[in-house]
Formats: structure tokens, sequence, C-alpha cells
């Protein structure tokens, strides 16, 4: 329920030895992530809620095998927005962990942290089956006892 308690600390296969400590997203930050990803494709004053679902949809109607690029979890998020929300830490002692340190990471770690935050984030994106969706959605429902006692407290 809260995005700062969901932390998890990873391998980096590119660099042994190596780990990065990562957090799910809070609902605003996915948005600033899919209107940072729809600020760099066009201008103009539009919402970015449902961006990266509309993004997907839009690439559906290009002509061509795009199905790899429409199965990509990563797009319509901005990957440097993912990162600088959701990596809170690493191992590496130089540089030390800080704003401009995330910023000066190279293409290839900004992909794969992107990429395991969003996971982490929004598991369902990665289901490759209705089964695994399904198990996915069934382990995030809130338990009845606790819909309950927040329906109370509401009252």
């Amino acid at each position: 329920m809260f995005a700062s308690l969901s932390r998890d600390t990873i391998q980096l296969p590119f660099a042994p030895g190596q780990t990065v400590t990562i957090r799910k997203l809070t609902g605003r930050e996915v948005e600033r992530a899919q209107g940072e990803h729809l600020k760099k494709l066009v201008s103009g004053n539009r919402s970015a809620r449902g961006w990266a679902e509309s993004f997907k949809r839009n690439l559906a109607k290009i002509s061509g095998d795009v199905g790899p690029v429409i199965a990509d979890p990563l797009n319509g998020y901005d990957r440097d927005t993912i990162v600088e929300c959701g990596l809170v830490g690493w191992s590496f002692t130089t540089p030390t962990f800080s704003p401009d340190a995330v910023a000066d990471l190279e293409d290839e770690p900004v992909e794969f942290i992107a990429r395991a935050i969003l996971k982490l984030t929004k598991p369902a994106l990665f289901a490759t089956s209705v089964e695994e969706l399904e198990a996915q959605q069934k382990e995030t429902e809130a338990p009845a006892s606790l819909v309950g006692a927040a329906g109370a407290a509401a009252v």
C-alpha cells in the first residue's frame, strides 16, 4: 500500500558483486514518468494519466512488426524519471549515492534499473500468461478485513 515500504536489493549483472536498492514508485511518480515520456514525444498540455497505454495503442496502429515494441513494459514511461524516483541506494563506494551520481549513470544501468523498478511497481506489465497475471492480481488484492476496517473508518 505504501511505496516507500516496498524495497528490494538486486544484483547488477554488468557489475559483479555490486547491488542497487530500489523501491516501488508512488502513484504520482508513475504518472510523472508517463508525463515525462509524453513530453519527450509531443508538445502540448495533455494529462499524463494513462499515457503508457495510449502510447502502446498508437504503436499498434502502425503497420509492420511492432509486437516486441508494444510488449516492452517500459514503453510509455520515462526511464530517467523511474530511476530518479525509485533508486534509493547502491553498494558502490565511488561515487557515493547522490542525485548527481544517478544522473551520471550510463544507458545500460539506467535501462536495467528502470525495468527492475517498474517490475516491482507494476508486475502485471511483465506477465507473460493469463495465469501469471491472475496470480499477481490475487497477491495484490487487499484482505477483506483491511477493506472493511478502512471502509468503517471512513464513515
